[in-house]
């Protein structure tokens, strides 16, 4: 699966990952993601509590925090040891605000919960300067409208936003 804003740069994601997490948590994890092209996400689509001592509880699965459990595999999958850093190193030929908008739409198509501040982050900015490089890149239609709140990459709010333009 192809990530990138339109026009490029794009980054290839795989379409299915396999996470398993056997340290850190009182149960051993196993974790199914797959593409959703709609969401331009990876999703959830299994999810496996394994207790070798004891039996899984509701009350211990709740306390996992399996989005960030998730995003950070993913991550550390798709990022090499430079971090966000790389994806911008990786395209000094492209304008700062499409490499933006792909450090954006990558943050999301992993689950992170800060795409904003991954995009300061990469450059090497505080992450509360984020929020204006990516505004910058949704003027120029390279990231879809949000809902407020909640970051967007699916196509959904590219759809929304050209019926608002047209």
């Amino acid at each position: 699966m192809e990530v990138g804003p339109p026009g490029g740069p794009d980054v290839a994601l795989p379409a299915r990952f396999t996470i398993t997490v056997t340290e850190g948590s009182p149960y051993d994890l196993r974790f199914v993601t797959e593409w959703d092209e709609a969401e331009r996400r990876h999703t959830i689509r299994e999810a496996t509590f394994l207790a070798p001592d004891n039996a899984v509880r509701m009350s211990s699965i709740i306390r996992v925090p399996i989005a960030e459990t998730v995003s950070a595999a993913i991550e550390s999958r798709v990022l090499d040891d430079r971090g966000w850093a790389g994806v911008v190193a990786d395209h000094p030929d492209h304008p700062p605000e499409h490499v933006d908008a792909l450090v954006y739409l990558l943050s999301v198509a992993v689950g992170s919960a800060k795409p904003s501040a991954n995009v300061a982050i990469a450059r090497g900015l505080s992450p509360a300067s984020g929020p204006k490089r990516v505004g910058a890149a949704r003027k120029l239609g390279l990231i879809p409208e949000a809902e407020s709140g909640k970051a967007s990459a699916g196509l959904g709010a590219f759809d929304r936003a050209a019926r608002r333009q047209a």
